[in-house]
């Protein structure tokens, strides 16, 4: 469905007065509205008012009989009331995905192209249908510097396992989805909410590093070329100082005062290097955008892998929306994983640990 201007308004108004409680019914150029005691103490407002789609003035000079009555075009008071409040809490929708088909076959293959065990051989010893669950949040990022750079960074995890599932957000849009908004906040416990905010700070630092590598590399530039010319100006400045002592007829005094000027010089680069270094350091700022929990079926798939003598079961999740196996989660550092190898205990180990 698609709105002009005046109608996305329109319809961000309905829907933000319904989502709250309140009644609407329409009367010709206006709405009738009966709001709920907590959200006309949310928005300042009686508990019934008529919300015209014309300008109305609210300010109160305006006329007693529509004191009562409000405005919605942009600059309206009500309107930006409400605006403040869709923006004061992150946004929880629930997706509901579902599949006329789900792979059933075709598993060992797929693994195979998809992970590499190292030291290891494995076979898929069952597999069974279940129903999973990710979380997909979008955060806000502004990276200052000498400039600025902002942009948005969407990450999905699977609540199982933990496991980041990089590109499922560009392909949630083939699938069939039913939204709807989660009025009432997740039952979490304290632990899981510990590991989830983990998932996270982990993997928002490698997706914005990825990011703004660029505009990193851009200030790192910056910032040398500047320490270059000012070296550059100070070794000038030293010599140039150097061969003022050699001049005939200075008085003892004025050598001495130079002579500790030209001292004072290495500390005073210090000083403005570093002072450049803070200039042009990079700081990031995250605040989340909105989050979305998403259930769809899925296929558990059991891998018998065998590592020498031992022998160790790993259980791997296929993907319908991706149609790939999620990856599998280091037990050492938590980050998500293809290339596989273990320790002596048997531990799931990424690359970088594993060096370690």
């Amino acid at each position: 469905m698609s709105f002009k201007p005046d109608q996305e308004i329109e319809h961000f108004v309905c829907r933000f007065l319904e989502t709250h409680g309140a009644v609407l019914e329409e009367n010709g150029k206006e709405f009738e509205v009966l709001l709920s005691e907590s959200l006309s103490g949310l928005l300042k407002t009686p508990e019934h008012i008529h919300i015209n789609r014309g300008f109305v003035p609210d300010t109160p000079d305006a006329d007693p009989e529509s004191r009562h009555t409000y405005s919605i075009n942009y600059g309206s008071h009500l309107l930006e009331k409400m605006v403040n409040a869709a923006c004061a809490q992150v946004p929880l929708l629930a997706c509901q995905i579902e599949f006329d088909y789900l792979k059933s076959a075709g598993f060992e293959r797929l693994i195979n192209e998809q992970f590499s065990f190292f030291g290891a051989v494995g076979s898929v010893e069952s597999t069974a249908k279940i129903k999973t669950k990710y979380l997909f949040l979008t955060c806000r990022y502004i990276a200052q510097s000498d400039e600025q750079k902002e942009g948005l960074v969407r990450l999905i995890f699977n609540l199982e396992t933990g496991a980041h599932v990089q590109h499922m957000a560009d392909m949630l849009s083939l699938a069939a989805r039913d939204f709807k908004i989660e009025k009432k906040g997740v039952a979490w416990k304290n632990k899981q909410i510990k590991e989830i905010m983990e998932w996270i700070k982990r993997q928002m630092k490698e997706s914005i590093t990825e990011k703004i590598c660029p505009f990193q590399e851009s200030m790192t530039r910056r910032f040398r070329r500047d320490v270059s010319n000012l070296e550059e100006y100070y070794a000038s400045l030293k010599e140039e100082m150097e061969k003022s002592l050699e001049r005939p007829g200075l008085s003892d005094q004025l050598i001495k005062d130079r002579q500790e000027k030209i001292t004072l010089l290495p500390d005073e680069l210090a000083r403005k290097k570093d002072d450049l270094f803070k200039k042009y350091s990079v700081k990031v700022k995250v605040e989340p955008c909105s989050a979305m929990l998403i259930s769809t079926p899925a296929i558990k798939i059991l891998y018998k892998t065998s590592i020498g003598r031992k022998r160790k079961n790993l259980s791997l999740i296929y993907n319908p929306v991706t149609k790939s196996v999620d990856p599998l989660v280091c037990q050492e550092c938590g980050r998500s994983a293809t290339n596989i190898y273990f320790n002596d205990r048997l531990h799931l180990l990424c690359p970088a640990c594993s060096d370690r």
